[in-house]
């Protein structure tokens, strides 16, 4: 039986961080590392590295950092055991050789992807059956949908009758609590179970990965609830995916640009006539979760939504969500109010390329209807409200960095003629606009926990700048004959790290970042170590480096071994019934001891503690040395 350690050790010797973090963000080579935008936030230039020789990944913008399976607890927002069973499934380690880590309770977000998989290809058997999906696949053709299209989406169908999908799910082995957890079967009132999905149009939903999170459903019958979805679970939330972002991903990339619609058969008949960049939202208002996942692989978003009134509301919201994250943003209209699987039944693709052609900059759009609003009368309050909600969303892209100086001159101009307003007034109604920024955490700036002077900081950034060469080149700690205690290390987090890297030097000599990374069981950790290890390979000259640290590390642990000790001495003047003389002797070799940090009186500081009589008043003493009797 192997140990937890060894498991984890194994998954980072088979997977490549690489081909994990490029499946969430679009990657270009630079150097040695790779490049892109942050999936963690919003960003205009790529800050986000990714190295495949240390196995680790950092964001100069927002500061994070990590091996892969911090990455996937971040992106996937899931505990340390969850992230390290997805990647156990990935790289095939067999986890229950394992001896020691925790379980995740319930089943798991991997367990519920499972489930997921295996019933997508359920649904998919009911459509594909000679007899019980005849109706439903009519139903697609007259949609126009080929059933090439329909393959590659997996459309399946969802009957109401035997054999259900629990029956199903029982011959395939799948307990009934995973199939609730996964929102395939619910439970009434009266804890009765029924299928969720029941004589719908079934529409898997993936993610970036390719895993299936979820499913939409297109009923088939007289239902009031024309489009279901699946509640949120462990593993779907509506509003953080986007449906065809599996296979749509690459096309953004490559094109530069994401075309989003609202529905389902829209997307997919934009598929089917070439236009593989576009996605459409899951029954939900655009979220800004959802524009950080499309500014991995593009900068410029199209939003084709309907020409009404409900439509120029979903467009509003887009708008307001993307502008912000800096995503260049245009609107497009499909000729006579018609969405997008209507138009594309009948028109040519070149038709829906001038389309998107004619899209028009988010920023005008607002204007526009601002100008609507504006010629449609009304009242004062009703005027200013309406140039407010304009200026606010300009401010918004101002503060982010999404519009340029250039285009504030534009849309001042524009709203100071408009308003028959003075251009300087526009400036600073859009400056008190503007959001406020957050004052940066001074939790950082501390080093984690470590004290900014005297030798107790000294000591912390002696040992601190030991880390990042050892973890940068572990080899040259080899040459060192004897390492320090690290028990004075003032972070608990490096305190920690000093640990795991002392031991591997006793176990294993000359050890790899990956070994360090292994034995991390805090995601902070694993972060602190990437980041000292960029910041070691960043310093170089390995060894003078790591020699001037041990150096400064033996100097601040004898200083702050004399503040100790004057500290002791402090304490006996002010319990040790001293004559003013004696106090003001003591208050000398004190100031003398501040003066010359290397100077101890160690013998007379034991006697004033251990024994408060008076000191004989011509007791030799100078600058420089202390006679004891």
């Amino acid at each position: 039986m192997h140990s937890f350690e060894s498991i984890k050790r194994e998954i980072l010797d088979r997977v490549d961080i690489v081909d994990v973090v490029s499946e969430h963000v679009a990657l270009k080579r630079r150097g040695r590392n790779w490049l892109g935008l942050c999936p963690f936030h919003s960003e205009k230039t790529p800050s986000f590295t990714v190295s495949s020789e240390r196995g680790t990944f950092k964001c100069f913008g927002c500061g994070k950092g990590g091996d892969v399976f911090t990455f996937v607890q971040t992106r996937e927002n899931v505990p340390f055991i969850d992230a390290f069973r997805l990647l156990a499934d990935r790289t095939g380690v067999e986890l229950n050789q394992a001896g020691g880590g925790a379980t995740a309770s319930g089943p798991s977000r991997s367990d519920l992807a499972s489930v997921n998989a295996w019933a997508a290809k359920f649904f998919r058997a009911r459509l594909q059956h000679e007899t019980i999906g005849a109706s439903a696949r009519q139903y697609i053709d007259n949609r126009g949908i080929s059933a090439e299209t329909a393959e590659r989406f997996c459309i399946g169908l969802a009957t109401d009758g035997l054999p259900d999908l629990r029956r199903a799910a029982e011959r395939a082995g799948i307990d009934l609590d995973t199939l609730i957890a996964a929102d395939l079967i619910r439970k009434t009132e009266n804890d009765r179970t029924y299928d969720t999905f029941r004589d719908r149009l079934i529409f898997p939903i993936r993610d970036a990965t390719k895993r299936v999170v979820g499913f939409g459903g297109r009923t088939l019958v007289d239902d009031r609830a024309k489009y279901l979805n699946t509640r949120q679970t462990a593993l779907f939330d509506k509003g953080r995916g986007l449906y065809g972002i599996d296979l749509a991903r690459d096309s953004i990339s490559q094109r530069g640009r994401a075309v989003l619609v609202e529905g389902y058969t829209d997307c997919i008949a934009a598929h089917q006539a070439g236009f593989t960049e576009t996605v459409a939202t899951l029954g939900t208002a655009l979220t800004d979760t959802q524009v950080d996942l499309l500014r991995r692989y593009a900068d410029e978003l199209i939003l084709l939504f309907d020409s009404d009134a409900a439509g120029d509301e979903a467009a509003n919201r887009a708008i307001r969500v993307a502008l912000p994250r800096c995503m260049s943003t245009r609107l497009a209209r499909i000729p006579e109010g018609k969405d997008p699987s209507d138009f594309l039944s009948t028109a040519k693709p070149e038709a829906f390329s001038d389309v998107l052609k004619g899209a028009i900059d988010a920023l005008e759009f607002r204007w526009f209807r601002t100008l609507d609003r504006l010629a449609g009368g009304g009242s004062d309050a009703g005027r200013r409200d309406a140039v407010l909600d304009f200026l606010r969303v300009v401010a918004e892209a101002i503060e982010t960095g999404a519009v340029d100086e250039i285009q504030r001159g534009l849309i001042v101009n524009q709203v100071a003629h408009v308003l028959n307003l003075d251009g300087r007034e526009v400036h600073r109604l859009l400056s008190r606009l503007r959001p406020k920024r957050s004052g940066s955490s001074g939790a950082q700036s501390a080093q984690r926990g470590g004290s900014s002077g005297g030798p107790q900081g000294e000591l912390h950034r002696a040992w601190v700048t030991l880390l990042e060469v050892a973890l940068a080149e572990p080899g040259v700690l080899c040459e060192v004959d004897a390492v320090p205690d690290p028990g004075g290390v003032a972070s608990a987090c490096d305190r920690r790290l000093a640990g795991i890297v002392l031991a591997l030097r006793e176990q294993l000599g000359e050890f790899r970042l990956a070994d360090v990374l292994a034995r991390c069981d805090d995601p902070e950790d694993v972060e602190r170590a990437t980041e000292l290890a960029r910041r070691g390979a960043e310093r170089g000259n390995f060894e003078d480096t790591l020699r001037l640290a041990l150096v400064r590390i033996h100097r601040a642990t004898a200083e702050r071994e004399t503040d100790r000790t004057r500290a002791k001495l402090l304490d006996a003047t002010k319990s040790a019934a001293l004559d003013e003389n004696t106090k003001e002797e003591l208050a000398a070799i004190q100031d003398g001891a501040l003066r010359r940090r290397h100077y101890v009186p160690r013998r007379l500081v034991a006697r004033a503690i251990d024994d408060p009589a008076p000191i004989a008043a011509d007791s030799p003493q100078d600058s420089g040395s202390v006679e004891h009797p």
